[in-house]
């Protein structure tokens, strides 16, 4: 197809790139130094409370980031998410390709995904804060809990939580190979920043360039929030 006929348009900043695939490498090395190494706990927790971070961070930038990363693109009702399933799985039974998106970043069903997914972290990695093995290692405010059942099921919500988020990062990529199979790669975008569109599609021309914020704010931003977790969390 001519160049000409198409639009790259950036919806995706820097921050937020770094962002997900930071996250993808944490939790592969936080379920390896859980599950399979030995001796890798105490970086464990380093990777913790960096990822916890991490995830502070992405709430900041939801409200100030540019705006495909701001909550109020991609918070839907359970009723615009039910709409937007059912209008995909239309599309599917019709073979006429995917479900028709409103906006430049997250659809209604994506951005459900990002604020489960966010949760969940923030959850785990919280609680992780308050565990103990009861031998060698525990979190920095593990000795804070003198309830010694609240302790137990705080560690119940660390392990349990851990096999969640495993859940939905699987649905998450599963998701990703089904648009995939509809023409429609959602990973090249999350490495470049860039969707390309054909200029006559409904979507190029219904919607306005969203607004991309500067790299320089972003890293001052992520350099406050983790640094200043970091230090609460020592």
């Amino acid at each position: 197809m001519n160049t000409l006929d198409t639009q790259s348009v950036k919806i995706w900043d820097i921050a937020i790139r770094i962002w997900h695939w930071s996250l993808v490498l944490l939790l592969v090395f936080l379920w390896y130094s859980a599950e399979i190494a030995d001796d890798l706990m105490e970086w464990h927790m380093r990777a913790g409370r960096l990822l916890l971070g991490l995830i502070v961070f992405r709430i900041a930038w939801g409200f100030i980031g540019s705006d495909t990363a701001k909550f109020t693109q991609f918070i839907r009702s359970p009723g615009e998410v039910m709409v937007y399933l059912k209008s995909m799985k239309s599309k599917q039974n019709t073979g006429s390709g995917s479900a028709p998106n409103k906006e430049w970043g997250h659809n209604p069903a994506g951005g459900l995904m990002v604020l489960l997914l966010i949760a969940g972290l923030l959850i785990q990695t919280v609680s992780g804060l308050f565990t103990s093995d009861g031998y060698f290692y525990e979190g920095p405010f593990a000795r804070s809990l003198t309830n010694g059942q609240l302790a137990e099921m705080i560690i119940d919500i660390h392990h349990t939580g851990f096999n969640i988020i495993l859940g939905l990062v699987i649905l998450h990529i599963l998701a990703i190979a089904l648009y995939l199979l509809k023409g429609e790669n959602l990973v090249r975008p999350m490495i470049t920043g860039r969707k390309t569109l054909e200029n006559n599609s409904m979507q190029a021309q219904s919607l306005e360039t969203p607004a991309i914020k500067s790299p320089i704010l972003a890293a001052i931003a992520a350099a406050i929030v983790i640094v200043a977790t970091w230090f609460l969390t020592a």
